[in-house]
């Protein structure tokens, strides 16, 4: 069985991006998420300096390998012909960047705050997420839950989980 890159995507971003020739284009600036399908719609790359930053993205299609590094399977010239944008925000849906996500809280089906993301473990070749990760509890004492695709009910301004309390409270691990 092949072994499946799992990681943190908040370790993902700003990983440094390779083309094909091993040239530096850039680094991971953010992943478009669709939750309820468990998906990265897109990865972003920020590429040029601070004052004059654009982006570009990559599917699933565009990635060669990840490790330390992520590599492309474009040249110079493909990426040159992908569409840039100067701020995130003009091609993306609302709400729907991985910053964005980050922070929501998590309600119970039955309406009760179990807590709030705090990361995904994704598998950025497969375009995959895996599991997203909830913290819960106070401060110095947090517990975590990890949540699939069946998890979840709903995704607005909150996620609603397909759980009840009573489940939830059973797959809370430290």
């Amino acid at each position: 069985m092949e072994n499946v890159l799992k990681m943190k995507a908040s370790k993902f971003i700003g990983m440094t991006v390779l083309d094909n020739d091993a040239k530096e284009v850039g680094k991971i600036a953010e992943l478009e998420i669709k939750l309820k399908h468990c998906l990265v719609n897109k990865i972003w790359v920020a590429t040029g300096s601070a004052l004059n930053k654009k982006y570009f993205s990559v599917g699933e299609e565009d990635l060669d390998k990840v490790g330390d590094y992520v590599q492309l399977k474009l040249n110079k010239e493909g990426i040159d012909l992908k569409p840039k944008v100067n701020k995130l925000g003009e091609l993306v849906e609302t709400g729907s960047l991985f910053k964005d996500i980050v922070g929501k809280t998590v309600l119970t089906y039955d309406a009760m705050e179990v807590g709030k993301i705090s990361d995904m473990l994704i598998n950025p070749q497969g375009c995959l997420i895996h599991n997203v990760l909830i913290s819960t509890g106070p401060a110095f004492r947090k517990k975590h839950l990890k949540i699939s695709d069946e998890d979840i009910h709903d995704f607005g301004d909150y996620v609603i989980l397909n759980l009840r309390k009573e489940e939830v409270n059973k797959r809370i691990t430290d």
